[in-house]
């Protein structure tokens, strides 16, 4: 059985060719032939690209003198399965945050990105419970 962090991998991995390289979503499912991705994964990655202009607009509320579009690709496709899993799932935010820690951790390209992520989601929860 394949692990919901696993899981999370693969969304990242798919919304982040799904940013860069113009492809439409069908288009990334069947990239690769090989690969036959669990309904969670596509679910998930539909859901994000489908809310992407509301959870972006979460993400650039967060930030502080800084732009979504400065963030790195990789921080950016993390915290926006972080924010989808906040608001729209009803995952517990203390594990999106931790799987967003790990995740920043392993593919940022900073190493204390993981901090700014982080810093990030804690602010998103503060005013979500608002």
């Amino acid at each position: 059985m394949v692990k919901r962090h696993e899981l999370r991998e693969s969304v990242f991995k798919l919304l982040f060719q799904l940013e860069n390289s113009g492809m439409s979503l069908e288009n990334i499912f069947n990239l690769d032939e090989e690969e036959s991705y669990d309904a969670y994964v596509k679910d998930t990655v539909t859901l994000i690209y489908e809310n992407k202009e509301n959870i972006d607009k979460i993400i650039s509320d967060s930030l502080k003198d800084w732009t979504i579009d400065r963030l790195s690709k990789m921080d950016r496709q993390i915290l926006r399965i972080a924010i989808y899993e906040i608001v729209y799932s009803d995952i517990p935010y203390k594990v999106s945050i931790n799987e967003a820690v790990e995740l920043s951790k392993k593919y940022s390209e900073k190493d204390d990105s993981y901090k700014f992520v982080n810093g990030v989601l804690k602010g998103v929860v503060e005013r979500e419970e608002k």
